[in-house]
């Protein structure tokens, strides 16, 4: 009888339970138990670390945006006061980005220190969750030492890394991803891995190339409950098929969304015809080009961290590490080098996302060198004394050759140095000077790519093409229909002030576009407007002249570069 019962409840029908057999992993117990650790210690030294990127980064608050920064920042405005994204905000990406902006702006205040200080905490996450990760993966002292290693390669200038660009995003998601994930395999615990998967749900959402990350995730995830349950093949299905729900389900109810407000056309025209197109701009040799350049850039301030990245990855295989944990470590460096792979750009922000997997894989280097110390040499004291002076002395030698910029920074030359000749420094200046002039009824106009001029004065652009640069950039059907929209919400607005860029770097013209709108400002300007300052972007530094200056008529722009401000006319 009582066998009988048994048979009617065979434990091996129970699909999600948790997995009672374990395989042995002596040597990396052995190895783990002959450190005796003081966990006061390393939360001290987390606590330490978040400091120091409070102490960096405060340094950084008022800064002034490059456009991107801008344009992700007026979304999120824009999407509290109701606006329909791809609808009313183009975008080739998915507007996750943008309602997260959203929170952001509600949360933290629409101000250029309000977003930072809000970029300043969730690096200070970011730093906080790498900890907990590799230290779950490894120990404590490597876990230390990603949150260290990241803490500073995070604020990479070349890379953008003082600013709120979307990637920093990526970075605090893609680490939380993996860590519920972790936490799954210790656990066995469903919520977990649906966590894990609105992780990476979240990072495809704000940045499409984040889908690497997701993909490891997913093939880590089926590798493990294979090596675990290699006859259970139910479980292992539904184990991947949550996962792979808590990721999808979300893009498709966003989806749902945009196409019960009505963008769903707008939607299909950004995401798939435009950027097919700016995918197509750079071929494969000149994107090989750019890589160099931009990595080089990257790589020059912070080359122990990279090198030891590297050889970590490769050496790791080497360890005691069981094999998931060998494939999930060398797997990030590689799915984060594909996330800046798509499009050949390898603009220098787009390596943000790679940064923590060079983090943790420079970490592990550390935790190897420990490793050999402890468990070959069978040195104690090396073992622990050894990597935490390697730990401190790499990251003072970085903090000492980039003393002025961390802790000294010169906000002009540093967007100088990033940007060249983009007209970010100017734009700031140029709109602290028109909230001057401007009263709260005042409308305003940009003409050019340079959003963040609406969040400085903190006014809405007459058009939905605020973002005026894409009207030129990319030689579509709709090119023509969209500059005429344009022209006509500038003319029925009649903003008070009008700023034109005369600058390539803010319009990205295709050669093959069809320029409607510079004839039309020609015409349009002289008769309705005054000049009444302009920036000369000269080699040395910019000239700002405003009227009533003589240099106005005496002395007129000669840079390359320059721009143009104008008022309407009284009668007018």
């Amino acid at each position: 009888m009582s066998k009988k019962k048994k048979d009617l409840t065979p434990q091996k029908n129970k699909l999600v339970e948790e997995t009672t057999y374990k395989k042995p992993e002596s040597t990396e117990v052995q190895f783990a138990d002959s450190i005796k650790e003081n966990n006061l210690y390393y939360y001290i030294g987390l606590g330490l670390i978040l400091l120091l990127i409070y102490i960096i980064r405060k340094n950084f608050l008022d800064i002034s945006f490059e456009r991107d920064e801008g344009f992700y920042m007026y979304s999120g405005k824009r999407i509290l006061e109701g606006a329909v994204p791809f609808k009313d905000i183009g975008s080739q990406r998915l507007d996750g980005v943008f309602y997260i902006y959203a929170i952001l702006v509600g949360i933290f205040g629409y101000t250029v220190k309000a977003m930072h200080l809000a970029f300043l905490f969730l690096n200070m996450c970011t730093a906080t969750m790498l900890f907990v990760l590799v230290r779950k993966l490894t120990n404590n002292l490597t876990g230390i030492a990603a949150s260290l290693f990241f803490a500073l390669l995070s604020m990479t200038a070349p890379a953008s890394g003082f600013t709120i660009q979307s990637e920093h995003l990526v970075s605090v998601t893609i680490v939380g991803g993996f860590l519920s994930l972790v936490y799954f395999f210790d656990s066995k615990k469903i919520p977990l891995l649906i966590l894990s998967g609105l992780f990476f749900s979240l990072a495809f959402q704000i940045k499409q190339t984040s889908a690497f990350y997701g993909m490891l995730a997913g093939a880590i995830l089926v590798f493990k409950e294979f090596e675990e349950n290699k006859k259970n093949y139910a479980r292992i299905i539904l184990i991947a098929l949550v996962f792979s729900i808590s990721v999808m389900l979300p893009v498709a109810v966003d989806l749902m969304f945009v196409y019960y407000r009505g963008g769903w056309k707008d939607f299909n025209l950004w995401f798939f015809d435009i950027r097919k197109q700016y995918t197509s701009l750079i071929s494969f040799d000149e994107g090989l080009k750019q890589l160099d350049g931009s990595f080089n850039r990257i790589y020059v301030n912070y080359k122990f961290y990279w090198v030891t990245s590297f050889l970590g990855t490769m050496i790791v295989f080497f360890t005691s590490l069981p094999l998931w944990k060998k494939l999930l470590l060398a797997g990030l460096n590689i799915a984060g080098f594909l996330t800046i792979v798509p499009g050949y750009h390898y603009y220098g922000h787009y390596f943000l996302q790679w940064i923590p997997a060079v983090a943790i894989t420079s970490a592990i280097f550390i935790y190897i060198i420990q490793e050999i110390l402890q468990a070959k040499l069978r040195l104690k004291t090396a073992a622990l004394w050894i990597p935490f002076a390697l730990i401190i002395l790499s990251s003072f030698s970085n903090m000492q050759n980039l003393s002025e910029y961390y802790f000294a920074p010169n906000h002009y030359q540093i967007l100088r140095e990033v940007y060249g000749g983009n007209p970010f420094p100017e734009s700031r200046e140029i709109a602290d000077k028109l909230n001057t002039l401007m009263k709260k009824e005042d409308k305003l106009s940009v003409l050019g790519s340079e959003v963040q001029m609406y969040v400085y004065t903190n006014k809405t652009s007459p058009s939905r093409f605020a973002y005026s640069g894409v009207l030129l950039e990319f030689p579509i059907e709709q090119s023509k229909d969209w500059q005429k929209e344009f022209i006509r919400d500038i003319e029925n607005s009649a903003p008070k002030y009008v700023v034109f860029f005369y600058n390539p770097n803010s319009w990205m013209i295709n050669r093959k576009s069809k320029n409607l709108l510079f004839p039309w400002f020609d015409n349009f300007s002289t008769k309705y407007y005054d000049l009444i300052g302009f920036a000369d972007m000269e080699p040395d530094g910019t000239r700002y002249v405003w009227k009533p200056d003589p240099a106005m008529m005496s002395n007129p722009p000669k840079a390359e570069y320059k721009i143009f401000i104008f008022e309407r006319k009284p009668q007018l």
